[in-house]
């Protein structure tokens, strides 16, 4: 039985096995999926293999180009420039300088400076969902943005 598999706006998939349900979220950024319904197998670490269909909600829903730095503040400390390529009220998908260490999970601090009239700067707190190479997405830890980020997500049309 081949299942269906949604990607979202921040370009991420959930794959759940059907043999032992175990479930992976993967960031398919970097393979450039062009149809609206795409084939591919996939592989279970039980070994299990099954055919599933990948089939994208959101076109071009989001997409942005703000450039700005990510800290995280754990051990294994990184930071380093990022571009945000996808936004909205629940995350974002960003783009870093350098391939790093950055697993699900752990909390990123984010500024960035967004495209409007007053060039805004935002800072905000993320936890990473699914990483693939210098791809990330993450969502954001408060759902409620009192600062600049609420109006430019609701005049944008990115608010979900």
């Amino acid at each position: 039985m081949t299942q269906t598999i949604r990607i979202d706006s921040l370009d991420t998939a959930v794959f759940v096995c059907p043999e032992c349900k175990k479930t992976k979220v993967l960031q398919l950024s970097s393979y450039r999926i062009e149809k609206r319904r795409t084939t591919v197998k996939c592989k279970c670490g039980c070994g299990h293999a099954s055919n599933a269909i990948l089939e994208k909600q959101y076109d071009h829903l989001g997409e942005t180009c703000l450039l700005g730095t990510f800290m995280t503040r754990q051990k294994t400390r990184s930071k380093g420039k990022m571009i945000i390529k996808k936004l909205n009220s629940k995350g974002l998908m960003l783009r870093t300088n350098i391939e790093q260490n950055i697993l699900p999970g752990l909390k990123l601090f984010l500024e960035f400076v967004l495209d409007d009239a007053k060039q805004s700067i935002v800072k905000k707190e993320v936890i990473v969902k699914a990483r693939k190479g210098k791809y990330l997405s993450a969502e954001f830890t408060s759902e409620e943005h009192f600062d600049n980020l609420g109006p430019y997500l609701f005049f944008n049309k990115l608010n979900i």
